[in-house]
């Protein structure tokens, strides 16, 4: 497929996010938990579960909230195919940021990392791109 061909999906929609989209992305999660997790026991269930699956909920169209407002997805790696009801990579990309101290070392390989990802996505084989809805 032709880069310059507009049909591509790299073309328009599916550029690699930029670090900065991708950390207010997080902080928005972050806050949403923390808001969630004032309710003593179910807020905490739900912000846990939010925090694991976030970038395979359905109902969001498998993106965070904090991606959604970025115009950020999570996608495949090898298909470039939104995480939506891929609960599998969504863990497993997500679940790495609840290592204690985990999140600066996910920080720091963001920024460090030409290809703009960090080790969940690594491992999970998912990237964060630009979504233009």
């Amino acid at each position: 497929m032709d880069i310059l061909d507009q049909t591509s999906p790299l073309t328009e929609r599916r550029m690699v996010a930029n670090d900065g989209n991708r950390i207010v992305a997080y902080l928005i999660d972050v806050v949403l938990v923390a808001v969630v997790s004032i309710v003593p026991f179910v807020g905490w269930i739900a912000g846990l579960a939010y925090l694991l699956t976030r970038d395979a909920l359905p109902f969001l169209d498998g993106q965070s909230i904090g991606k959604k407002v970025m115009k950020l997805r999570a996608v495949s790696a090898e298909d470039d195919q939104p995480l939506t009801n891929n609960w599998g990579p969504s863990i497993l990309r997500n679940i790495v940021l609840f290592i204690p101290l985990f999140p600066l070392v996910e920080l720091i390989v963001l920024l460090t990392n030409d290809q703009k990802l960090r080790l969940g996505d690594q491992w999970a084989k998912t990237r964060v791109v630009q979504w233009e809805n």
